[in-house]
């Protein structure tokens, strides 16, 4: 090979190595920069864990700055959402009954996993918060009802693949919870029991949603009917009867269902659902904020089915969510009763919200996760509030979350 032939092939050579080495310092430059630029998220919701925090000083000085700069920048990486949906995908495609955090069954279920057993400490805990407001509301003269409605995750243990353990950890959490509360003054209804007692595994089927945690409406208005049939209300079966006979039910199939477990696996469930709706017509529903001390009269389309106009809609979306109930209260003159109620709800109570207000004349409803801005303690609440009953009405696999957020904010 001559002189300039060597020359030749050597400057080939480096014009190929540029090709190839400067793409991919751009690629790995612009990664680099993306992830600076881009926002960090807290949380991952499809993983349901908290995000590793960016590390700092104090890392350096105690020598962990290394390994949580690892953890950070993993867990923070460039369209690592994408990464993730793609992985979900390929372990649905593979048959895989387990997924991230869900359980993937025949006919398109996904469930959730069940819940640790909780400590003694954290029972007594809690039953201690409720067993003070339950005080409080007793010495006001307030009759009380904590309420557990069955969680989707109890209520479908039938379609769980076989291995999986601790299936009945709901049923130890809820029951350990009630064995500490006063019931002097607490009235507890386990709804869970009555559910189970009155349909078969299969019916039950037909009262929770494929893609979401929550009942549907359907199942949301046969739970009502059981609370409302334990309660002291001073009503006869065949005034009940007669009261819930006058329900109407209709499905919303103009637009898609998202369904919260769903969207915690990236959408990879190819399932079609809708949420229903069980409605008595022609009420004379008056709505208002409350802060404790003044009242505003509001819409109802302000509050109810807010995604009414959008394209797709969620849970809260459909019935209502959590922010709309800070403080929310409902008058109807034509209620079945002149009692009133005050509910410390979770999402299960979204699509029952109308059918207390059918049943009471005044409906208070408060969300525990929502009430940041209201300046009003628990102990305020229950006793400006005119509420015959005081009712805490949580599911049975998370009541525990539920009274955190209320231990956060402070009892009293």
């Amino acid at each position: 090979m001559t002189a300039d032939s060597k020359n030749r092939l050597g400057a080939y050579k480096n014009k190929r190595e540029k090709y190839i080495v400067v793409p991919f310092l751009i690629i790995i430059f612009g990664f680099f920069m993306l992830n600076i630029i881009m926002p960090d998220k807290t949380v991952s919701v499809s993983e349901n864990r908290t995000l590793e925090k960016k590390p700092t000083i104090q890392d350096i000085k105690n020598g962990t700055f290394a390994s949580k700069f690892d953890k950070y920048y993993s867990d923070h990486f460039v369209f690592r959402d994408k990464i993730l949906r793609t992985d979900r995908m390929f372990e649905a495609l593979l048959g895989k009954s387990e997924v991230g955090n869900y359980y993937l069954t025949k006919d398109n279920w996904i469930l959730g996993k069940f819940p640790k057993i909780l400590t003694n400490s954290k029972l007594e805990e809690y039953a201690g918060a409720i067993n003070e407001l339950a005080n409080i509301s007793h010495d006001a003269g307030k009759d009380v009802y904590f309420t557990l409605t069955p969680h989707k995750t109890n209520m479908l243990k039938h379609l769980y693949p076989k291995f999986v353990d601790n299936k009945e950890s709901i049923d130890i959490n809820k029951q350990s919870f009630a064995s500490h509360l006063n019931q002097n003054n607490i009235t507890v209804l386990d709804l869970d029991e009555d559910m189970e007692n009155k349909f078969s595994s299969k019916e039950r089927e037909r009262l929770y949603l494929k893609t979401d945690h929550h009942w549907n409406g359907t199942g949301a208005f046969e739970g009502f009917k059981l609370m409302a049939d334990k309660m002291e209300l001073g009503l006869t079966d065949k005034q009940l009867t007669a009261h819930f006979n006058k329900y109407k039910t209709v499905k919303c199939e103009e637009k898609n269902f998202i369904g919260r477990y769903n969207s915690n696996i990236n959408m990879i469930v190819n399932e079609k659902e809708y949420p229903e709706f069980v409605y008595m017509e022609n009420q004379p529903y008056e709505y208002f904020h409350s802060d404790g001390k003044t009242e505003t009269k509001i819409k109802e389309e302000d509050i109810f089915a807010i995604s009414r106009d959008k394209k797709e809609w969620s849970y809260g979306g459909a019935y209502i969510d959590g922010d709309k109930c800070n403080i929310l209260k409902i008058r109807n003159k034509n209620a079945l009763t002149d009692k009133k109620i005050l509910v410390f709800r979770d999402s299960y109570e979204a699509p029952t919200t109308l059918m207390f207000a059918d049943l009471f004349s005044e409906v208070e409803i408060v969300d525990p996760r929502n009430i940041q801005n209201i300046d009003m303690s628990y102990k305020e609440m229950i006793e400006n509030s005119d509420a015959d009953i005081v009712m805490f009405m949580y599911n049975s696999f998370g009541f525990d979350d539920m009274i955190d957020a209320m231990i956060d904010k402070g009892i009293k």
